[in-house]
């Protein structure tokens, strides 16, 4: 008597038996040719788990793969997610090359605060140095804080804004990220709370329309962090190094002359500008120059612009990147001694050749810039919010007026 069969979808189930083809019964029902191999089929034995392993790895497609081969470093971190279908690492370069095309058609400009008649440049910094306080409370993602940043400028590009909305507008942007880009996201609740009940939910869920309206949905665009980590990557960079050009690439989030960048300098100026910290020699490998298309002399500028963001870190009012970047985990790399050590650069490149750039004196080392933010900081407060370990708090903001939109 022959044994029951084993429930469907068991891993105990028996391979089905080869069974003669039969009648076409459709159009397509013998483009498989099926009799021909019937017999070889019942024959052919299981793959070991050695050769499942090659099978997972990328195969050449022919017409699918990237024509770009990867350099050695790329190799060597790939090979790390070689069985991770989400690295795609066949499609990398290919994914990078259309980043750096899409990155230059929806740049803000940076001069668009001349336009806006009741916020300025400092407010902006006040406000995105809370925001870095918020995310980090929250335990967001790098992605998170930076698509939120991205959707700030480009709302305030498109839309003249209250000095009493902007608040409003920055929390929103970070709900609108957090949403994107989180599994967990926090809820609207959770913002309106630490603005100290400035706003209200139907206020933030009005102000979520505005901006997605505004931007016809479209909430990520690439943005530096997308590009450090596959440079960070190429550049064969350690966790210390990771979170020094990490550091580097926040210390910019603030400054609204270094929208002048684009986000893929401004990852790139990161890396390099750590590798000269770390007296790491090549500081810029041709195989690095061959994946990022910008050479040392092309990053020169914004090199010097970020190191001298990262000198004036800690005279500058505005505490929340470098106090972030203080604590253990990101290995304190704020309290490394690179100050008044200038990095060797390049010289400039010849004329023609030079990216857009910024005015090289920075904000955080301007005193009557500082004052400025001082004064900013009185009037209605947001409510401190305690940390995870209760020494710490999310420090008031305040260029905002508390009232109703």
């Amino acid at each position: 008597e022959q044994a029951p069969a084993p429930p469907r979808g068991s891993e105990n189930a028996a391979p089905p038996l080869p069974h003669a083809a039969s009648a076409p019964t459709g159009v397509l029902s013998d483009v498989t040719n099926t009799t021909r191999h019937l017999a070889a089929a019942s024959n052919r034995t299981t793959p070991t788990s050695a050769c499942l392993k090659l099978a997972a790895a990328p195969c050449d497609t022919g017409s699918t793969r990237s024509s770009t081969p990867l350099s050695r470093g790329e190799v060597e971190s790939d090979l790390l997610h070689a069985e991770d279908p989400q690295h795609v690492i066949e499609y990398v370069p290919d994914i990078y090359r259309h980043l750096q095309r899409e990155e230059a058609q929806h740049l803000p400009q940076p001069g668009y605060m001349d336009r806006q008649a009741h916020v300025n440049s400092k407010m902006r910094a006040i406000l995105v140095d809370w925001l870095v306080d918020v995310h980090r409370k929250y335990k967001l993602r790098p992605q998170t804080l930076f698509i939120a940043i991205g959707v700030l400028d480009r709302f305030l590009e498109k839309r003249s804004t209250l000095r009493r909305h902007l608040q409003l507008v920055g929390i929103t942007a970070l709900l609108i990220a957090s949403k994107f880009e989180e599994l967990y996201p926090p809820q609207i609740n959770d913002f309106v709370y630490v603005t100290d009940q400035a706003y209200t939910r139907e206020e933030v869920m009005r102000m979520e329309v505005s901006i997605l309206t505004v931007l016809g949905f479209r909430v990520c665009l690439p943005t530096s962090v997308h590009f450090l980590e596959r440079y960070q990557a190429v550049n064969g960079c350690g966790e210390q190094h990771r979170e020094l050009s990490n550091y580097l690439l926040e210390l910019t989030l603030a400054d609204y002359r270094m929208l002048g960048y684009s986000a893929s300098q401004l990852a790139a100026s990161a890396v390099l500008l750590s590798n000269r910290l770390l007296r790491r020699q090549p500081a810029w490998s041709s195989a690095t120059v061959k994946h990022t298309k910008l050479t040392e002399q092309m990053l020169r500028d914004c090199a010097k612009d970020i190191f001298s963001l990262l000198e004036h870190a800690e005279a500058n009012p505005l505490q929340a990147v470098r106090k972030k970047y203080s604590q253990a985990k990101y290995h304190a790399v704020a309290k490394m001694g690179f100050a008044g050590v200038p990095p060797a650069l390049p010289p400039p490149p010849p004329p023609g050749q030079s990216p857009s750039r910024v005015p090289s004196a920075s904000y955080a080392g301007d005193e009557a810039a500082a004052v400025a933010v001082a004064a900013a900081l009185r009037g209605a407060s947001i409510g401190s919010l305690a940390s995870d370990a209760g020494a710490e708090v999310i420090a008031p903001w305040s260029p905002v007026e508390t009232v109703t939109v």
